[in-house]
């Protein structure tokens, strides 16, 4: 189970998750990040993992997908700052891969 709550307050729009990010509360997180996407399109968007217990690889896709999108995750505990620290990681990597080729 994964409990949501959503907070839309000025300047920042944020998800406080508490419970496991997997299976049908990926697509429901989804669905609430894209309503806050359409409604605030330029609004930072914080993604607050501190009470998440366990990802399952869906949610990690979303996370990173929402990452990619500029969404900042915020993490503690041990395996959850790991998943995090991989998604900044590769973002990281993606963004200075795509760098190298607009100065091409």
């Amino acid at each position: 189970m994964l409990r949501i709550y959503f907070h839309d307050e000025v300047p920042v729009t944020s998800f406080v998750l508490e419970g496991k990010l997997v299976g049908p509360w990926v697509t429901e997180l989804e669905k609430c990040w894209q309503g806050a996407l359409a409604t605030n399109p330029s609004r930072t968007m914080l993604v607050d993992l501190a009470d998440v217990t366990f990802i399952d690889a869906e949610g990690r896709a979303l996370l990173a997908r929402m990452r990619q999108k500029g969404a900042r995750l915020l993490s503690t505990g041990v395996l959850i700052n790991a998943i995090v620290a991989e998604i900044d990681a590769e973002q990281r990597k993606h963004s200075a891969h795509c760098s190298s080729f607009d100065q091409k």
